[in-house]
């Protein structure tokens, strides 16, 4: 039986916590230290209208090969790299905007979502040859794999209709699809059951009410729906699975919003950097580390960009302590680049990689950060 679907309002309370949350005390650090840039030369910038030029998108680690494996989307390219000498593998073009990408080590194998094309690419890490290619959905975009169930789950969709496809990782079959009202975002994987939770965006301009849902990724029901009152363009989750919490982040307004994954309902908020599509948490500290491109001018009017940003246009990565009452603190901000939103915690490695777009003045590299314990 379905349990009921749940609605909260962020209270006066988790108001309180946003403003505690925004404060800095003097002589606290982030814990990150800028060790290495890893230059992406040909990675160009063709969209010069609008959005972000030379878009970067997700990346994923392969722990055998020790590689980093980049989506390049507006170069259309899967950027290879070994993290051992910080230099290029092999950058794979002739692909139709890859976006979300996924490590199968069990199998040795990468599956790269494109948005341009709706198909999964699939290439043996060691390689690099591609293996199979898989029809999606319009806009394939989040991949990850479920080693528990050993399928690859990818979400696709727009904002009339999107689903989650649930895929066989020997074969690759689909097996069945989580449907939603609208595309999906980031998800993450409960590993100790068969939930998934969905960040549901919205469309573009969305201002407002954005939604979390809770989903059995067995059954494919919507168990619940968290609904986030004036918080709009939730994209990048991650999960505290240890002590049930989830982490999200909204962009309209920027706030980063944790949720108890028992009750369903927001326990806490705090303002964070703009434009954030991707944030972690890193369980050995208990922190989260929140990665925003800063304020798009595109997107919001002039004076709306978030306090804990930085001044102009520069992204960040804001880190975020989380106490044991799951209270969150803003210990320290490190700037990046412009439009530098994406990004991956490798745990096993104390890094954190951030993908800097090209821009005028600025090659397209990838800058890796040393995690302090």
């Amino acid at each position: 039986m379905s349990r009921p679907i749940h609605f909260f309002k962020l209270t006066g309370v988790l108001f309180l916590a946003l403003f505690l949350g925004g404060c800095v005390s003097p002589g606290q650090k982030d814990g990150l230290r800028l060790v290495r840039r890893i230059a992406l030369p040909g990675v160009a910038a063709p969209r010069l209208d609008a959005g972000i030029p030379g878009r970067i998108d997700h990346m994923a680690y392969d722990p055998a090969t020790r590689r980093l494996f980049v989506a390049a989307l507006e170069n259309g390219s899967l950027e290879v790299l070994d993290c051992e000498t910080g230099s290029r593998v092999r950058s794979i073009g002739g692909l139709q905007k890859p976006q979300g990408i996924a490590i199968l080590a069990s199998s040795s194998r990468a599956v790269v979502a494109c948005g341009g094309d709706g198909r999964l690419r699939v290439y043996d890490t060691r390689t690099l040859e591609e293996k199979a290619t898989v029809e999606i959905g319009a806009d394939a975009d989040n991949a990850r794999y479920d080693a528990t169930n050993n399928t690859v789950l990818v979400a696709y969709g727009d904002t009339n209709g999107g689903a989650i496809a649930i895929l066989d990782a020997a074969t690759f079959a689909k097996q069945r699809e989580i449907p939603f009202n609208s595309k999906p975002e980031s998800f993450q994987i409960d590993p100790g059951g068969n939930f998934v939770m969905v960040n549901l965006p919205g469309g573009v301009r969305e201002s407002r009410d954005g939604v979390v849902a809770v989903a059995d990724r067995v059954g494919g029901a919507v168990e619940a729906v968290i609904a986030l009152r004036d918080r709009a363009r939730n994209f990048p989750m991650a999960l505290d699975a240890a002590h049930q919490r989830v982490f999200i982040a909204s962009r309209k307004p920027a706030r980063l919003i944790e949720i108890d994954r028992h009750h369903f309902d927001v326990i806490a908020e705090a303002a964070c950097i703009d434009d954030s599509d991707d944030l972690y948490y890193d369980a050995q500290t208990s922190r989260v580390l929140v990665i925003g491109g800063g304020f798009r001018p595109d997107l919001l009017a002039a004076g709306t960009a978030s306090p804990a940003s930085p001044p102009g246009q520069t992204g960040a990565i804001d880190v975020f302590s989380v106490g044991e009452n799951g209270a969150l603190a803003r210990v320290g901000s490190t700037e990046t680049a412009p439009h530098a939103r994406t990004g991956l915690f490798v745990p096993s490695r104390r890094a954190l990689y951030i993908a800097v777009p090209p821009r005028q003045g600025q090659a397209a590299e990838i800058r890796e950060y040393a995690v302090s314990e």
